[in-house]
């Protein structure tokens, strides 16, 4: 909202408080809009995501179980890594991965897809970055029952207070998917072989995230170096809040609260600066 600097001259203290206060409601409103925007295409999304089969969102829960069932085969009964509860311990790291690891892989291909919404006057692109990692927060609340019941009905293990800290840990981790999806997405509009590294970045990514098996096994000279991966802090205090009924190790979280918010601020400003280029080339 542009204001002509000879346009305040003679405005006395209530003329500025208007101003201000319509500024403030500009501004509010389009909040607002972009708000409702962004939580219509979510639920656009959520609904068309498994429209036409069969099994419909139950999908969302027979993946992360079929993954399961494969770790814990391999690592319960072929090699046994003697962690107690073990489906339990797995799943509770299964979840939240799932989670980052669909973001990212579909992260390159969000503008590209999207060609018609984004040719639109005055639509963001960033907001199909918010859509995807929203729409994939809800798969994971969907499915986060399940692994309670897992936990407190199965293995006897009752959800402490500090389950109480769960937001914290998903505001955390949707700055870091919003961050480093929207550089993807953006850096993939300009070089389309980027979407197909990151796909081999998140699979090497899987083994060095203590998913299927527990920090305690890494030797200390490289623990310290697995503490500096915001997933790996991440699922540890998932980990911490809903399996081990503790808090999560406050250090390194914010630690990793920081580089998710730096990754967050990068993703912006790279996004911002190609804004102008991004229409030309998809």
């Amino acid at each position: 909202m542009a204001i002509k600097a000879d346009g305040l001259a003679g405005v006395g203290k209530t003329g500025y408080l208007s101003l201000i206060f319509r500024g403030f409601r500009y501004y509010r409103g389009f909040l607002s809009h972009q708000l409702d925007l962004l939580w219509h295409l979510v639920k656009r999304d959520f609904t068309l995501r498994y429209k036409g089969s069969v099994l419909g969102i139950l999908w969302s829960l027979l993946l992360p179980l079929a993954q399961l069932l494969v770790l814990v085969f391999l690592f319960q009964r072929v090699i046994p890594l003697g962690i107690d509860a073990y489906p339990a311990f797995v799943f509770t790291a299964l979840l939240p991965w799932t989670w980052f690891s669909s973001c990212l892989n579909s992260a390159g291909s969000l503008f590209l897809s999207n060609r018609d919404l984004i040719k639109k006057p005055g639509f963001p692109p960033c907001i199909l970055v918010g859509v995807n990692t929203l729409s994939n927060l809800l798969l994971f609340l969907v499915v986060l029952p399940v692994l309670v019941i897992m936990i407190v009905a199965f293995y006897g293990k009752p959800l402490t207070p500090y389950f109480l800290l769960l937001p914290l840990l998903l505001v955390v981790n949707v700055v870091l998917i919003w961050g480093v999806s929207l550089f993807v997405a953006t850096l993939n509009v300009f070089y389309r072989d980027i979407q197909y590294i990151v796909s081999v970045f998140v699979m090497l990514l899987f083994y060095l995230t203590p998913v299927f098996y527990s920090t305690s096994a890494i030797t200390e000279g490289y623990r310290f170096l697995y503490n500096l991966n915001p997933v790996a802090v991440l699922i540890q205090s998932y980990r911490a809040v809903i399996f081990f009924g503790r808090a999560p190790e406050w250090g390194f979280l914010f630690i990793a609260s920081v580089l998710s918010l730096l990754s967050c601020v990068v993703g912006y400003v790279f996004y911002r600066k190609k804004l102008h280029e991004i229409v030309d080339y998809i």
